[in-house]
């Protein structure tokens, strides 16, 4: 586990509404992670499980664009907090997170599945407006949904 005084000192004065509110929010999923299923927590925090058939994505250099400042300032308070966070930094709970955290956007949480190097590995990423917010994510993993029809 890294050292919490790092976290401490590297954030600016201005992000700390944001790094708390973050905090609250991991330790909410860390909670429902435990308690619920993945599909109603996904719901309860904004970004509900997608699992329809995707739509094509759109190029990714559009998708961070159109994020706001403060909405992009949010995510990074995300990210700071769950790189120390003790229960691990995992692509779900960064999914979660950061859904709750751009749930006025109505982003979709993706959970897809790719073969890679001989092992079964699964992901999480975002999409806003059918846009990931992970395009290598999305581009190397197929969702569950997709891969229903291939046996």
């Amino acid at each position: 586990m890294r050292n919490p005084l790092t976290l401490v000192r590297a954030v600016p004065l201005r992000e700390w509404p944001s790094v708390w509110a973050a905090a609250v929010i991991a330790a909410t999923v860390e909670v429902g992670l435990r308690v619920a299923r993945l599909p109603r927590l996904a719901a309860w925090l904004g970004a509900p499980l997608g699992l329809e058939q995707e739509s094509p994505l759109m190029p990714a250099g559009g998708a961070t664009a159109r994020l706001s400042a403060t909405e992009r300032r949010r995510l990074r308070a995300t990210w700071r907090v769950l790189r120390h966070w003790p229960f691990g930094d995992t692509c779900l709970r960064r999914a979660l997170v950061g859904g709750h955290v751009l749930r006025r956007r109505k982003p979709v949480l993706r959970v897809g599945v790719a073969k890679i190097e001989g092992r079964i590995q699964a992901h999480a990423w975002l999409e806003i407006d059918g846009v990931s917010l992970d395009p290598v994510g999305a581009a190397t993993y197929r969702t569950f949904e997709a891969m229903g029809g291939t046996r």
